[in-house]
């Protein structure tokens, strides 16, 4: 069989037309109502946690700049001001949290039940353990892929639209700021996106292999809790043991490989992390000596640069999967 951890991931049409395809049966579905409700309620969240971050730029601005001025009636109007913004970022961070694992929690279980009925009819659980290939471990696959797509999916998109609306949003800012910065902050992240996509894409087979080596290490020990008295009669001990050592040795073996590229990618997101500190105040620092811009617009334009400079996440690489649409269907 290929050893699936080193392949790469092909983002092809036939991807795209089957993930299309499980977004539509999803909408159509008994459930569809909700899940768009609840969609759109993450989309209008989104929009809102963004313009308090925007405001929470400009409140901070002035509240550094109060300090700065020995300004006590404006220090103290500033702080009020800063702790209502950060009591309703924290509600609507909260509330859009939750309605996102509600969602979640729907569409998995909608999903989780279309797959068992497909399993169990027709005795399709018969036939796919007569069938070699592709489906491996159906039971892992029913179980554990299903909770990897709709947590994958949910978490992908939902980055896509924060990513889109927090570099729109903030490009006026860093816009107004400084020409410069704004143009140092967009090919930041890009490139800060490619290097972090690049270093991880290997990541995305060798979790998915990963999950499958430790599926067949623990159907091996459920095999031999369920047959215990006729091993032990026939004495295969021993050679249950070679098995079982084989199983462990993939798994680990695989896992030194994602601990590798981990390492990696470490390397990369670490530093790219501690320079997002120094960059803006490289850029704006000389207009604040100059007298062009008051001290709280440093600690704003370091806030924006922030915010308009986050790459696409390694953990969305490393900790999960991303959703793999499989080759069958049930239904």
């Amino acid at each position: 069989m290929k050893d699936r951890s080193v392949e790469r991931v092909a983002i092809d049409r036939a991807l795209w037309t089957r993930f299309v395809r499980a977004l539509e049966t999803l909408v159509t579905s008994e459930i569809g109502t909700r899940a768009v409700l609840m969609f759109c309620a993450l989309f209008a969240l989104l929009l809102v946690i963004n313009g308090l971050n925007i405001l929470n730029s400009y409140v901070g601005r002035d509240f550094v700049t109060a300090i700065e001025n020995r300004d006590t009636a404006s220090f103290l109007r500033q702080a009020g001001l800063y702790i209502g913004v950060f009591a309703l970022s924290t509600i609507a961070a909260v509330v859009s949290r939750f309605t996102e694992e509600r969602l979640g929690l729907l569409w998995r279980e909608w999903l989780t039940k279309r797959m068992l009925d497909g399993y169990l009819n027709h005795r399709n659980y018969l036939h796919l353990r007569e069938m070699h290939g592709d489906v491996l471990n159906p039971d892992q696959r029913i179980a554990e892929d299903t909770r990897a797509f709709v947590v994958m999916t949910l978490s992908f998109v939902l980055m896509v639209l924060n990513a889109f609306f927090t570099i729109v949003a903030f490009s006026g800012v860093l816009f107004s700021i400084s020409r410069l910065l704004w143009v140092v902050a967009i090919g930041y992240a890009a490139l800060g996106s490619l290097a972090t996509i690049s270093l991880g894409r290997p990541l995305v087979w060798l979790n998915y292999t990963q999950s499958d080596r430790e599926a067949a290490l623990r159907a091996d020990l459920i095999h031999i809790r369920e047959n215990a008295e006729s091993i032990a009669t026939a004495n295969r001990e021993h050679r249950l043991r070679r098995r079982l050592q084989g199983r462990l040795d993939d798994v680990i073996t695989n896992f030194k490989n994602i601990i590798r590229v981990n390492r990696n990618v470490g390397y990369f997101t670490t530093g790219y992390n501690y320079m997002i500190q120094i960059i803006p105040a490289l850029v704006v620092a000389p207009l604040f000596i100059r007298g062009d811009v008051e001290f709280g617009v440093v600690t704003q334009s370091a806030m924006a640069f922030s915010r308009s400079s986050e790459r696409f996440p390694s953990s969305s690489l490393s900790s999960n999967r991303f959703p793999r649409m499989p080759p069958y269907s049930f239904g």
